[in-house]
């Protein structure tokens, strides 16, 4: 009876692996993700679709140098509204959030790849599942108001946006 049910137990792990060629370890979705600029349908139901500057994004102190350093933390979200990775380019700009202007002058501004898996593993945080971005700030005359801005391109076509007044 023990061996019968490890048997079944065993034959059962195979058919729980399954894969419709799409998600996480396989990349032959990569090159189905251009078209003109237009969003398509990755097969993926757990692709980004929602991008927040989350709220503990924050000026800090790096305690190694002593420079002032904005920590931004970018959060994605699927069509469910549950955490996720992202895949493509993102931009993060510093504006003066006067709004008394006329338009919002761009401070600063830092692109990274987050097509680059390596990168990407490197500015996830497991803990909060967000990016954690250490922008230097160094050489920065700081408004009165800064905000942050993002703009991810995902790499299925999607453009997400968000803006952030650091506190």
């Amino acid at each position: 009876m023990g061996l019968a049910l490890c048997l079944c137990a065993g034959l059962s792990i195979p058919a729980g692996c399954a894969s419709n060629g799409f998600g996480p370890g396989n990349r032959s979705d990569a090159a189905m993700m251009t078209d003109g600029g237009q969003a398509i349908d990755t097969g993926w139901p757990f692709w980004p679709r929602h991008m927040r500057i989350h709220p503990l994004s924050q000026f800090i102190e790096d305690r190694q140098t002593g420079d002032v350093l904005i920590e931004a933390r970018i959060e994605f979200s699927d069509g469910y509204g549950h955490l996720c990775k992202a895949f493509g380019r993102i931009v993060i700009a510093l504006h003066d959030a006067d709004r008394s202007q006329f338009a919002a002058q761009e401070i600063a501004k830092w692109p990274e790849d987050l097509t680059d898996l390596e990168l990407n593993e490197v500015y996830f945080d497991d803990v909060t599942g967000t990016y954690l971005f250490r922008l230097e700030i160094a050489d920065i005359t700081l408004p009165a108001e800064s905000e942050l801005r993002a703009i991810f391109h995902s790499a299925d076509g999607m453009r997400l946006r968000d803006e952030y007044v650091i506190p």
